[in-house]
């Protein structure tokens, strides 16, 4: 999966007046407890009046007097007349929320900025909320030691529990949400609003749904389809992605004159493929649209998928393990499919934004194989600390609710092999359920409604969007009970991407509750 862990976009709000009309919340009996100071280094962007706090919270909710864990708090004070307070996360799971809201000042409506308060809480596991070491140094950006590139995911569990026991098993969405709910209490706030993006909608309908009466007004941008928790969502995904790499490539065939990439959608695809087989990637260059024949493929098949088209699936513990590190390599982005140009594709398709740039980026590769500097900018876009790719891993396989079939491996290799749609041949592969192993689920997600929430939320879901597909946004709604955006292109986040109609849409629900549009156009590319 081209993860959610990209995801970009959230917030909640924590309020201190009572404005008719607008998102205010009532503060709670409780006096604030949290006191602000300055973040840890590194954690956010400097000069923009970010100041943080740390809050103690049980490591384990069933276990209130047990052992606790600290999580760091960001907070941006309202620069003119306050009408409210907006937490965020930034999705993942497993993506740092500290700095959400200062490295978008400037990005995001002015409004937001006069009249509310920005609060992020970093998701536990995460640097600077008790980090998930796994027994890897937490002062190092080495993770070699426990990787989710090599290794099975077996073995990270085991090497988790033992360096913080008991420790893995509450990070999920449901602690992340009680994490939230504990913070509102240490802010003395009665309610809060929030705006969620990508995995960041999942956390805030599972708030939603434990916590409606602390629930204000509500944004959930680029959902997750509460329904497909979890591998379906990433099988999905390669569904998804095969549109918006149409859409992709036939805007570079639309600007050959500049680009001299190719004069149709095939043509550009063709000369990625080569680009990609050139730079190592060989067998992941077929893992995009058009469809390949088995003839097709620039190499051989990686060894469990050929060993599967020869022999069949035979559940053996040596072929399985193949392909769980096959699988992993694919949907986490290891360094054997992550070759300049697959990397930087991967992000290409979050927006529309990255356009222009990658297929400059893609053209100076292909003038020069050598000159792959760009490429490796737009590729480490969306690079993660590697605490979040163990939070990434626990929060997925611990509530996992989809049970796996593995007779989807013989199906992918006949899709191969029989010239069908590779990227469905992907998501066969991670139907398949081999990503997490033995890693068997801890919990069942909490149930979604939003029967009991004061205002319905408001969902935003891009037509293509290849992270989180279109599917996800009218079934959260459905769920939640909440109105639905439609934006047409495939931007994953909508919200604060230049698209004046859509913001306007937004900030008028969080002032008065009302949702006045149904449909919107994609955000403009910006001026080049």
């Amino acid at each position: 999966m081209r993860t959610l862990r990209i995801s970009r976009i959230a917030a909640a709000l924590a309020a201190a007046s009572l404005l008719s009309g607008s998102i205010a919340t009532g503060l709670a009996d409780a006096e604030p407890i949290a006191s602000f100071g300055a973040c840890p280094q590194g954690s956010v962007t400097a000069d923009r009046a970010v100041r943080c706090a740390v809050v103690s919270v049980p490591m384990n909710y069933a276990d209130p007097d047990g052992p606790r864990i600290d999580l760091t708090v960001s907070r941006i004070a309202a620069t003119g007349d306050r009408r409210g307070v907006i937490f965020a996360n930034p999705g993942g799971p497993g993506a740092d929320t500290l700095d959400y809201w200062a490295s978008r000042i400037g990005t995001l409506p002015a409004e937001l900025d006069a009249n509310y308060d920005r609060i992020g809480v970093q998701p536990r596991g995460l640097r600077w909320a008790t980090p998930l070491t796994c027994g890897a140094d937490p002062n190092s950006s080495d993770s070699e030691q426990v990787s989710l590139g090599s290794g099975s995911r077996g073995d990270i569990k085991k090497a988790c529990d033992t360096a913080q026991p008991g420790y893995l098993d509450t990070i999920t969405t449901e602690t992340t949400a009680r994490d939230l709910d504990a913070v509102r209490e240490a802010l003395g706030v009665d309610r809060i609003g929030y705006l969620g993006t990508s995995y960041g909608t999942y956390l805030g309908a599972v708030y939603a749904s434990l916590f409606p009466t602390r629930v204000d007004r509500m944004v959930l941008d680029s959902n997750v389809n509460p329904d497909w928790v979890w591998t379906e969502e990433f099988a999905q995904q390669q569904v998804a992605g095969k549109q918006r790499l149409d859409d992709l490539f036939a805007w570079i065939a639309e600007h050959s004159s500049e680009y001299r990439l190719g004069d149709t959608a095939l043509q550009v695809y063709q000369n990625w493929a080569r680009l990609v087989a050139a730079q190592g990637g060989g067998w992941y260059a077929n893992l995009t649209p058009p469809p390949a024949s088995f003839s097709d493929l620039p190499g051989p098949l990686p060894d469990p998928l050929a060993e599967i088209a020869r022999d069949g699936f035979n559940g053996g513990v040596e072929q399985t393990g193949k392909v769980q590190n096959l699988l992993r390599t694919l949907i986490s982005g290891g360094a054997s499919a992550q070759v300049p140009l697959v990397g930087a594709t991967a992000v290409a398709t979050y927006t529309r934004t990255y356009w222009p740039v990658f297929a400059k980026a893609m053209a100076e590769a292909n003038a020069d194989p050598a000159n792959v500097q760009r490429l490796h900018a737009i590729e480490g876009a969306t690079s993660t600390d590697p605490t979040g790719q163990f939070v990434f891993a626990a929060i997925t396989c611990n509530e996992n609710a989809v049970v796996g079939r593995p007779e989807m491996l013989g199906a992918a290799v006949s899709t191969i092999a029989s010239g069908g749609n590779a990227l469905d041949a992907r998501a066969d592969l991670v139907r398949s359920g081999m990503t997490c192993g033995a890693w068997r689920p801890v919990v069942k997600p909490v149930p979604i409604t939003g029967g009991d929430l004061s205002t319905p939320p408001l969902l935003l879901q891009s037509r293509h969007d290849a992270l989180t597909k279109y599917e996800g946004g009218p079934a959260m709604a459905h769920a939640l009970g909440g109105s639905l955006i439609t934006v047409e292109g495939g931007d994953h986040g909508t919200f604060g991407r230049g698209n004046t109609a859509l913001d306007d849409a937004v900030m008028n629900y969080l002032s008065t509750g009302q949702v006045t549009i149904s449909e919107a156009e994609q955000a403009p590319l910006p001026a080049r």
